[in-house]
């Protein structure tokens, strides 16, 4: 097939999205033939299975869906490295739409996902399907699919996802309002803080979350303590690339606070701690793997298999007044990089 055949069955394909106000079932059948052409010239694209999946799964072109052969594109569009196909495949395998019920490979699929469009967001990959997915785990997270039920761990996704899509605003994307509004109205199911929890200044937390957010395959996590006039430790969080280039923001999401942004890193003051053992003291602790032992109420920090840092008890509480905001919004105030 020529260049120019391709692109008129394109221009065919892509007009009911771009050029046509209110099309018609017959202006989507055009466009399904459209795409099931380029589809078949085109056996390594994933962006043809892809919007044929979509067009099949809301019957654009027949007034009924066809959850069947919407399934049987979305997994071409799989196959072929689109992200949407992959998590519209998940949602289908997780209802059992078009084809046999498998909860536990779409879960496996939406958690792989999250990761992976995370850290491209996280990078200013801002124009990805992030946001998408992170709606989706909230949604499990609502409501006890496949998860453990939790309004607070689904608040936290769901903030994620709004801030994502307000950022994806700029690109302009086919669906974003109803994707938002999905947010919205999800979060709106909730139960939600009330103002005074709102308004804390502290919020506990376990260190654990610090290092499943900052450490990386690419990233190290990076800590100064202190010691404050109060008796307080004072624990300020980086990320720390293992090339030594600028590191990555790190999203992150405060559900008690109803707040998400982007942050370079985050401060937490423990009261009550035991013990602090550094290897290095007076020196930044890099560590890429962190473990809690119970027994002994031991947070222990390690680089290459090497402890590099203990601290025994400790009441943790995330501190809000001193979180550090990105330049990626107006109203965040401005950014900067601070060397340890």
């Amino acid at each position: 097939m020529k260049v120019s055949e391709v692109k008129a069955l394109e221009k065919i394909g892509w007009a009911p999205y771009e050029e046509i106000q209110n099309p018609t079932r017959e202006d989507w059948k055009k466009s399904y033939d459209a795409f099931v052409k380029l589809a078949q010239e085109k056996p390594r694209s994933g962006q043809y299975p892809n919007v044929l999946g979509y067009i099949c799964f809301y019957g654009r072109h027949t007034g009924a869906p066809d959850y069947a052969e919407a399934r049987q594109w979305f997994e071409k569009g799989a196959e072929r490295g689109m992200v949407e196909s992959s998590y519209k495949l998940a949602d289908m395998e997780m209802n059992g739409l078009g084809g046999p019920k498998d909860e536990e490979h779409a879960l496996c699929t939406y958690i792989l996902l999250y990761y992976v469009l995370k850290a491209e967001f996280e990078s200013g990959m801002y124009n990805g399907k992030f946001a998408d997915v992170a709606l989706r785990m909230g949604r499990l997270h609502k409501e006890g699919k496949s998860v453990y039920q939790s309004d607070m761990e689904a608040l936290g996704l769901l903030l994620e996802a709004q801030y994502a899509l307000e950022l994806r605003k700029a690109y302009d994307f086919y669906g974003d309002d109803a994707v938002g509004k999905n947010i919205r109205d999800l979060i709106n199911s909730c139960e939600q803080p009330d103002e005074e929890t709102r308004n804390s200044h502290y919020f506990g937390m376990g260190l654990g979350r610090v290092s499943e957010a900052f450490i990386t395959p690419e990233h190290d996590l990076a800590f100064m303590i202190q010691t404050t006039e109060e008796g307080l430790v004072r624990l300020e969080f980086r990320r720390k690339r293992k090339d030594g280039s600028k590191p990555d923001k790190v999203l992150w999401s405060i559900a008690p606070a109803m707040q998400c942004m982007l942050t370079d890193f985050v401060v937490v003051y423990a009261a009550d701690v035991q013990m602090i053992w550094n290897k290095n003291p007076g020196k930044a602790v890099v560590c890429d793997r962190y473990e809690y032992d119970p027994q002994k109420n031991m947070h222990c920090f390690y680089l290459n298999d090497e402890p590099q840092c203990r601290l025994m008890g400790g009441d943790y509480a995330l501190a809000m007044d001193e979180f550090f905001y990105t330049g990626v919004r107006d109203s965040m105030g401005p950014g900067g990089d601070v060397v340890m």
